[in-house]
């Protein structure tokens, strides 16, 4: 049975073996066109490139970046713009009084949906609540992302209200369905002015004016006079009638 001084003798040789490895990966790395050396000139010519010719790595990197920086910016301009919503709502009884109201409005439409997804979330891995979120982030960057005109966005936005107006539907009492469905309707027809905007601009078709083919003319009649001092050129020849 090993001894602890022996123990740590033969641990010791061989972290000082892991050591010497890494040590030397690290060498062989920032080499001439090691792995480290050759990253680091595709970091330094990204001066010099456009995005076309960048290394796909940092083209990854850059768009990840991007992604957690506007979604902290999201997060953050949601929270400023609650807390302003929530001092204007609060301001006088005429702002608290619309508030309600639109409160009320946005539960005609949240309650059922709310009540779908539970109803229908049993048995699922995603829970009722991540569900939830998630059609709630569906419809925010399916409205902000059509405001920006972006093709997908609206897509995303088209399919998200069909489907709240589907779930609104199923999950309102059968003798508020029409109500519920004229509400719903509404809503989405007012969000979609700011994101479908300039959609049927887009869609109008384009009518070109075809240019006309110049009418060509041809005169028999036309002669070409002969030379007065007699001689008569080779390809001058009289016309046939």
């Amino acid at each position: 049975m090993n001894t602890p001084d022996q123990t740590t003798k033969t641990a010791a040789p061989s972290a000082a073996g892991r050591l010497d490895t890494l040590r030397r990966w690290w060498t062989t790395a920032w080499a001439k066109d090691g792995f480290l050396d050759q990253r680091w000139e595709e970091i330094r010519q990204i001066r010099e490139s456009d995005w076309h010719t960048a290394a796909n790595w940092l083209k990854a990197v850059l768009l990840v970046a991007t992604a957690c920086v506007g979604i902290i910016l999201i997060e953050t301009a949601i929270d400023i713009l609650g807390a302003l919503y929530d001092q204007i709502a609060s301001a006088t009884p005429t702002t608290r009084a619309a508030n309600a109201l639109l409160a009320d409005l946005w539960g005609v439409i949240d309650t059922p949906v709310r009540r779908y997804i539970t109803d229908h979330s049993t048995g699922l891995t995603a829970s009722g609540s991540a569900i939830y979120a998630l059609w709630q982030a569906a419809g925010f960057l399916g409205l902000v992302g059509g405001f920006l005109r972006f093709t997908t966005a609206r897509l995303v936005w088209t399919i998200w209200g069909a489907l709240t107006i589907a779930a609104v539907w199923l999950a309102t009492p059968t003798t508020s369905r029409p109500l519920a469905l004229a509400v719903v309707l509404t809503a989405w027809s007012l969000a979609s002015l700011f994101a479908l905007r300039g959609l049927a601009l887009s869609l109008r078709p384009v009518i070109y004016n075809a240019p006309t083919q110049p009418v060509i003319e041809v005169r028999p009649e036309i002669h070409i006079p002969a030379p007065t001092d007699g001689t008569t050129p080779d390809n001058v020849h009289p016309l046939q009638r």
